[in-house]
């Protein structure tokens, strides 16, 4: 009797240490036990745990004070990697608990006006921004290689009329909201001249929102970013300039991605976005294009070759597409745009146009636009509008296919499943002699039997005789 309750007690004992061994095990560690300050990431190394790793940077163990605010706790930590204690470049720079730590501010100064202010050559890294409005002064130059990424965008949350509230948002200085002025033209910029030299690479912004407060600014600018950069979920809210623009040097940069432009309670006054002069992109995808107050000029300016804009909503805008009004525009591929668009207000005789390819000096060509439509289905309001073949407009509420191609002969080949424009089909067979067709219209037989070559003389009339 007594070695069995001998036995039991010793297999009580055993599981209390057990269940202690591993609940001290599961504790997390104090920073300084890791490794080192600002060290939350731990690994094995030689055989021991755990150390602390230099590559995950916790940038709430660097505030000072409570005069501290986001920018130049940033400052601090890019400007100290690869000094001692040797964060490696590359870092992950973890900000997200910054709110919370010593009182630390969400306004950055003209002292510190951004996290990389000051400094010569900064270093790669990977930038991991709060929740909440970060108020910020001047333009954000992201150098090289440099990703931000924020909690949230917003994009699904709340109504077009109201600030995104679950997310990281960028908030340009104003006097009557949060006395401070802004300083610049733009908001973020995707590298610079100075920073990068002969052209910037990997820098992208991702999951954040962009406030501007109803102000004359641009949201995003990318001149000098190429391979490797890109946007993806932001939001571009009360932003009365350009909302996403590309030109100078910003070729082989994307794709950007589930962007919204929304002018909030404002006018829009600039583009959603300007593609300028680009010799081809990584591609547009999922493009929401919001003018609440007023119908504005034109949504998206594409003024650039070898690019595709796929899943594009447009709403509040007389235009929603032009393409090349200020410069050459070749081989581009639009998909899936819907111009959401309601021709009440219009001023004057304007016209609400889904894609708008226009005739002017620069050369515009091979451009294949498959499934535009305008759900404001109404008078007023034309699909596709094409300058260059006559001009062409479209009434449809929807065209499957448009495809323009090149310059020949004065004139440009064209085919469209519209029937309402002129087209060139073929098929095995010989049309109806008595169907109705688009005047100016040929088809082509590829059997030869019944005849080869068919031509719709005039607008409203039948196919006719074959003329081969």
């Amino acid at each position: 009797m007594e070695a069995t309750t001998r036995f039991t007690s010793g297999w009580i004992f055993f599981a209390i240490v057990v269940v202690l061994v591993g609940w001290f095990s599961a504790l997390p560690l104090p920073a300084n036990a890791q490794g080192g300050q600002g060290q939350n990431a731990v690994y094995p190394a030689s055989g021991t745990c755990c150390v602390g790793s230099f590559a995950f940077i916790d940038a709430s163990m660097f505030t000072g004070s409570t005069t501290n605010n986001i920018c130049a706790v940033l400052n601090f930590v890019l400007q100290n990697v690869d000094k001692a204690p040797n964060y490696p470049s590359g870092a992950v720079i973890d900000a997200r608990g910054l709110p919370g730590a010593m009182s630390t501010s969400m306004t950055c100064t003209t002292t510190n006006p951004s996290p990389w202010a000051g400094i010569t050559n900064p270093p790669p890294s990977v930038i991991l921004l709060p929740a909440g409005t970060i108020v910020i002064p001047s333009t954000w130059v992201l150098p090289n290689n440099t990703t931000l990424i924020g909690e949230g965008d917003d994009l699904y949350l709340g109504t077009p009329q109201s600030p995104p509230t679950f997310a990281t948002t960028l908030q340009a200085c104003k006097q009557t909201v949060n006395q401070c002025s802004f300083t610049g033209s733009d908001m973020i910029d995707l590298g610079s001249s100075p920073i990068c030299g002969g052209g910037c690479n990997s820098i992208s912004v991702e999951h954040l929102a962009l406030d501007g407060l109803g102000q004359s600014l641009n949201g995003i600018v990318n001149t000098n970013a190429q391979t490797g950069s890109h946007v993806d979920h932001v939001r571009l809210y009360q932003i009365l300039g350009t909302g996403l623009l590309l030109e100078g040097s910003a070729s082989d940069s994307g794709p950007y991605s589930n962007i919204i432009f929304d002018s909030g309670s404002f006018a829009a006054v600039g583009p959603c976005v300007n593609i300028n002069g680009q010799s081809g992109t990584r591609g547009f995808h999922n493009l929401t294009c919001i003018s609440e107050t007023n119908d504005a000029a034109a949504a998206i300016l594409l003024d650039s070759s070898n690019n595709s804009l796929e899943d594009v909503r447009i709403a509040g805008f007389y235009d929603g597409i032009r393409v090349g009004a200020n410069a050459d525009a070749k081989s581009n591929v639009l998909v899936n745009i819907i111009g959401d668009t309601n021709p009440t207000g219009v001023g004057g005789n304007t016209p609400i146009i889904v894609v708008h390819i226009t005739s002017s000096s620069h050369a515009v060509s091979d451009i294949s636009i498959m499934g535009a439509n305008n759900a404001g289905g109404s008078s007023g309001t034309i699909t596709i509008q094409d300058e260059l073949t006559g001009p062409t407009k479209l009434t449809d509420t929807s065209v499957a296919i448009y495809a323009l191609g090149e310059q020949a002969s004065g004139g440009y080949s064209r085919y469209t499943t519209s029937p309402n424009a002129a087209t060139w089909v073929s098929g095995t067979s010989a049309p109806n002699p008595n169907a109705p067709c688009p005047g100016g219209s040929l088809y082509s037989n590829s059997s030869g039997s019944g005849g080869t070559l068919w031509v719709c003389p005039a607008s409203g009339s039948s196919w006719g005789n074959p003329i081969i």
